[in-house]
């Protein structure tokens, strides 16, 4: 254990990061809460207005979401290798510049052709800006304080959830749909500014420290960075290893299914709080509630995370997020039956428990990646592991958005509870072990 400078020992729950790491941690909450926004959350109000403009079904543009998730797996292949080949840098600012020239074109889509290849394209985007270039530049800049640091950033996911739907509301009334794809056309291009002036793959680069632990001697950080970028060159944790490793199916398949959970339930709130009778009075409050608990959910997430591992800080948040589907699914039967006022304390009651799902969801895939596999396999190994979570993930929106609208959400809760528990038993059979540069 290092010793900061007044003799404490370094601790992986203090969020001492530096003004340059909070720096870093500000952008990557930014480019997440944009992202999710822009793909994701702005769903529950979007979807409404381009099916009437296409005279269109709602559910054949969740489908189109769900294939996007899909081509947006390509997004990260390709976002990984140009990390290698140029810098993450390069790769976060491109793919926050090409979502800028999607959204000026997608709010004026005339067709449900245009309205797709938008979607696609800020899919793919979005991979590189919010899931890829930055959470490598996290785990460069935080490989001991990542749970932590991923906490904080990913904040981003709820805050989305918090304010998308009013505010693009509000925009929607007084301009119409075509602004509010001119706002986010505008904010990305000033975030990828900021990420060309700020942004540099490694702490050292810019004469900081990793973790801001300071107590190391600065020529020792810069030999060892010398010594684990010509590891890398060749370490065993290829591509074609990695895959023939169970742990990465393992792991695939347990936080696939969170982030399947978290993308169907937040992309479809609205929708499956309105049909089953609560009007938008309930609902927003309902909805406003679960993303402010996320927004703490998911800074206990990462300090949860540093205390016990992500490994068990991953089956207690599964937990949690099944709770929230069983009391959701109990309040939508009792609605059904007629006694609205338990219904309603019902779903009330499951948002907490929603809320610290939804903050933990994004957060262990770079953490657990970190600690299996290390600083310097961390690239290799998640760029493999993201495209195989992203597609199990994508599956939450068809799941939610396409049996929603033909069966009925309680059918597509009641998958999502099934789905839960197996996560819960495959994080179980996971193996953390460290098998990185020592």
């Amino acid at each position: 254990m290092s010793k900061d400078k007044d003799g404490v020992g370094f601790s992986k729950t203090k969020s001492n990061f530096g003004r340059k790491g909070w720096g870093i941690l500000l952008l990557t909450f930014l480019s997440i809460m944009f992202m999710s926004s822009i793909v994701y959350d702005s769903l529950n109000v979007t979807i409404a207005v381009f099916s009437e403009k296409y005279n269109i079904n709602p559910a054949t543009l969740y489908i189109f979401s769900t294939i996007c998730a899909w081509i947006s797996v390509i997004g990260a292949v390709f976002w990984g290798m140009v990390c290698t080949k140029k810098t993450i840098r390069f790769a976060w600012a491109a793919a926050l510049f090409l979502t800028t020239a999607v959204c000026v074109v997608w709010g004026f889509a005339p067709n449900p052709g245009v309205y797709f290849t938008c979607l696609a394209i800020a899919s793919v985007a979005g991979m590189g800006f919010a899931y890829i270039a930055n959470l490598n530049v996290i785990s460069n800049w935080f490989p001991r304080k990542k749970g932590l640091a991923m906490g904080w950033a990913t904040i981003g996911f709820p805050v989305s959830a918090i304010l998308t739907v009013p505010v693009l509301t509000g925009i929607l009334k007084a301009s119409g749909l075509s602004t509010i794809y001119l706002v986010y056309a505008v904010a990305t291009f000033i975030l990828g500014i900021f990420v060309v002036i700020f942004v540099r793959d490694y702490p050292e680069q810019v004469g900081a420290y990793p973790d801001n632990d300071k107590n190391f001697d600065k020529e020792e950080l810069d030999r060892l960075l010398k010594a684990g970028l010509e590891y890398q060159k060749v370490s065993k944790w290829q591509p074609k290893n990695l895959l023939r490793t169970a742990n990465m199916w393992k792991i695939a398949v347990s936080l696939g299914i969170m982030e399947l959970l978290a993308l169907g339930i937040m992309t479809n709130f609205v929708p499956r709080m309105t049909q089953i009778g609560f009007t938008e009075k309930v609902i927003i409050p309902m909805l406003v509630m679960a993303g402010v608990i996320a927004c703490f959910g998911s800074y206990l997430c990462g300090l949860l995370d540093a205390k016990v591992g992500p490994k068990k800080a991953i089956i207690i948040t599964l937990i949690f997020g099944l709770i929230s589907l069983i009391f959701n699914l109990a309040g939508g039967f009792v609605k059904v039956a007629g006694n609205d006022q338990l219904a309603t304390v019902l779903m009330f009651v499951a948002q907490p428990f929603l809320g610290i799902m939804l903050g933990g969801a994004a957060n262990y895939l770079v953490s657990l990646t970190s600690t299996i596999w290390g600083r310097y396999d961390f690239d290799m190994a998640y760029r493999v592991l993201k495209p195989l979570v992203a597609v199990v993930g994508a599956l939450g929106i068809t799941i939610c958005g396409g049996l929603g609208h033909t069966l009925g959400y309680s059918y597509a809760y009641m998958v999502l509870a099934m789905l839960a528990v197996v996560a819960i038993i495959v994080t179980f059979i996971v193996n953390d072990a460290f098998v990185g540069l020592k």
